[in-house]
This record gives structure tokens, sequence and C-alpha cells, in this order.
């Protein structure tokens, strides 16, 4: 929460939505004060309750949103219901009313299990239906804190922001979370450290299949950004699976940093993890030549590994369709 440090709030008018009005009619907030921002999920103004300004993101309904194709994300999100469970995996009416709950609802889920986490992220002060009321991320000196995008910064500045965002990363992943939209626009810079913004298409990283996909556009998108400044940061993403790789082996801990000088390691049990490196040491050859001369054991993890494959680049075809 932040002091008021805003101009004096405005008369609400037309331009803001009936449920900011309502909040004012039940006492919820005092006025609201101006319009912060249109995204392609919600609308953002800066509301405020004496002596104390806000975010208020108001979600959009989904037939005005642009974000629309959301399949990917819901994944793996469940309810304890399971009449309303079978209602969301038909799509009924009631269904995808439950859906746009739930769009909004796993924001403050997140935000609430990552802040007790203590992760860098606003603080959920309240929800009422489709309006969410945030903490207001300000700088030093009252100033609404910059995007990530917007701040110059020097090689050092830019690896050390690296080095922190990394962190709040591993920190979701301990609380099984993959952001899912990670970018140089929803990472604010408060008093030069990370506070990361927008979370409603997180994902869980155990229930979602596109999880592992999703972290590595995370640290994409980030690495590259930081990369512009400087370059040795902008291939780090490329070692994301060393994260993973921890995270699924149970042994992940707020410490972790890349180890750049550990190669990757493939167990042949691991089938996804033999077509990779089939690719990369070019032994598939290898393996056709042994089936072709009738050895069995090669045959079924050709066969196996094609399958994999397939069923592989159907899903990350799938997904990156409905982006």
């Amino acid at each position: 929460m932040t002091p008021s440090s805003f101009s004096e709030g405005t008369t609400i008018s037309r331009a803001n939505p009936e449920a900011l009005l309502q909040l004012v009619e039940d006492g919820v907030i005092d006025a609201v004060v101006c319009s912060l921002k249109s995204g392609k999920e919600a609308d953002l103004f800066v509301v405020e309750r004496e002596p104390y300004h806000y975010v208020a993101k108001v979600y959009k309904e989904r037939k005005y949103r642009s974000f629309k194709n959301d399949a990917g994300y819901r994944e793996g999100r469940k309810v304890r219901n399971t009449r309303s469970q079978r209602a969301l995996d038909k799509r009924t009416r009631y269904g995808q009313k439950l859906a746009e709950t739930a769009w909004h609802t796993a924001e403050v889920d997140a935000l609430t299990k990552l802040a007790a986490a203590g992760a860098s992220v606003p603080r959920v002060l309240a929800q009422h239906e489709r309006v969410l009321i945030l903490e207001l991320i300000c700088d030093e000196k009252g100033e609404l804190a910059p995007q990530l995008a917007q701040v110059p910064f020097s090689p050092e500045g830019a690896r050390e922001m690296w080095d922190d965002i990394l962190q709040q990363v591993v920190l979701m992943l301990l609380s099984d979370l993959v952001h899912g939209d990670l970018s140089p626009y929803n990472v604010l810079v408060r008093e030069g450290k990370p506070v990361v913004i927008d979370f409603p298409q997180c994902v869980s990283a155990s229930q979602n299949t596109q999880a592992r996909k999703l972290l590595e556009r995370d640290l994409k998108a980030i690495a590259q950004h930081l990369g512009l400044i400087d370059p040795s940061i902008r291939g780090l993403y490329k070692h994301f699976w060393q994260l993973w790789d921890h995270y699924e082996r149970g042994t992940l801990d707020d410490d972790f940093a890349f180890d750049l000088e550990r190669g990757r390691s493939v167990e042949v049990g691991d089938l996804e993890g033999l077509v990779g490196f089939v690719e990369e040491a070019r032994e598939e050859a290898e393996l056709e030549k042994r089936a072709a001369e009738g050895d069995t054991d090669a045959m079924a993890l050709l066969r196996a590994a094609e399958r994999r494959a397939a069923k592989r680049a159907r899903k990350i075809a799938d997904f990156e369709a409905a982006q």
C-alpha cells in the first residue's frame, strides 16, 4: 500500500466500468483516480481508499478479451465439485461461466500462494466478482514503478536483474507454478528489484503438460530482452532444463543457479529425452541400422521414440495454434 501521491481523485465517469461504480456505492473504495492501462485481459485503474491508492484490475469478459485461446493454460485446473468439473470439461454454458470465474481466481490464488512463499508480487487486498484490488507498486518517490522494458541498465545491472528474476521463477516453481506469460512488460522494477505481475495465465507445473515449454518461453523472453544490454545473458535460458530437472527430481531449492559447465544427461528410460539425445548425438542412424538387422530392442526404442515425438509435436502445434 502506498500513501496517496496522485492528483485529487476524479469524478467517476462513464468510462469507468459498472463494477467500479458498484464498489464506490458499497464503500469498498472512495473514488476512481484515473485509468492506468488497458490490456488484453483486463483494464487497470488507480483507485483510492483514504489515505492510500491501489490498483483495481477489472477483468474483461471473454468475448471482449483479445486473448481467448486459453485452453492450454486451463489444463490442470480442477474444481472440487464433480458436477462443476463435468460442466467445465464439457464446456456447457454453466461450465463456461465457471471457467471465467476460475480464470479470475487463478490469479488471486497464485498471488496469495507466492506472497506466502516470499516471492516479490503485488499483495492482494480484495476481490469482488470481476474486480481484483491490488497493491499499487511504486518507486521510492511514490511514482508508479516502471516496467522492466522501460528501465535502462548497465551490463552489470542487467546481469543482476537476470539473477533476481531467475530467483522469482524458482520461487514460482517451488510453489508448483509457472507464470506462462513472463515478459519485460509484466515485470515492474521497484527500487532496483523485480516485482512480477499478471498471473491469470499461470499454470500448475505438475499438472499442465505445457508447463516445461512455458517455463522455457518465460525465461527466453527475459533473457533476450536483458541480452540486448549484456549479450552473455541472451542464451542463458537454454539452460532452463537444469531448473526443470531439479524440480522433477525434488532437489530444487531457492539457492538454485545455472551451472554453465554442466552438460545435459539423458536417461534411457526418458523417451522424450532419448529423442533429443538421439538427434543431438546423431545416433538415430545407428538405431535404424540395428533395427534393420533384426535387433528387437532397437525396433522398440525407435517405435516408442517416434510415437512420443509425434505426440509431443501435436501438443506443441496445438498449443502454438492457440496463441
